[in-house]
């Protein structure tokens, strides 16, 4: 399961919302990411955006130290069913790295559609927090992803 941090940020009173992840975990295998976003409000319900993707890891259980690179971009949409609940849908494309069994790196492609909804809850003023919970549809064994759910906590600033 992949768990990230995200904060949307917008001006307010403006229909463009930017922000993205910043992404860390630490242990036998370092992860960090960085995914820069951008959006849209179509309509009060209605929103669209994309993001670049740039994520490292360091896996430290073999005797010889491995890394990976990847990246890629998504774009998803997201409606709002009421104030507090959403749906969603995200299409990701990944060009990623992974290690075979002779510990040779390769590099590989793979398309994700992510789908599922979310909560949010008002912060304060001008910010709320939020939830997702997103199914990865095309997930199969030779995804990157060791398991089709991806889990997101995030903070939006400004909209």
């Amino acid at each position: 399961m992949l768990l990230c941090a995200t904060a949307a940020i917008g001006q307010g009173g403006s229909d463009v919302f930017y922000g993205g992840t910043l992404g860390a975990s630490f242990g036998e295998v370092d992860y960090y990411e960085l995914s820069p976003m951008v959006g849209m409000h179509l309509t009060p319900e209605l929103s669209i955006g994309g993001t670049l993707i740039f994520r490292y890891r360091r896996d430290d259980r073999f005797a010889k130290t491995l890394t990976t690179n990847d990246y890629g971009a998504s774009i998803f949409g997201r409606y709002r069913i009421t104030r507090n609940i959403f749906t969603q849908a995200e299409y990701e494309y990944l060009d990623y790295e992974f290690f075979k069994g002779n510990l040779s790196k390769e590099r590989d492609t793979t398309d994700s559609l992510f789908l599922g909804g979310g909560a949010s809850s008002p912060a304060g003023r001008n910010s709320s927090l939020y939830a997702t919970a997103l199914y990865n549809v095309l997930h199969n064994d030779d995804s990157p992803y060791d398991n089709p759910w991806v889990i997101r906590f995030g903070l939006a600033i400004g909209f």
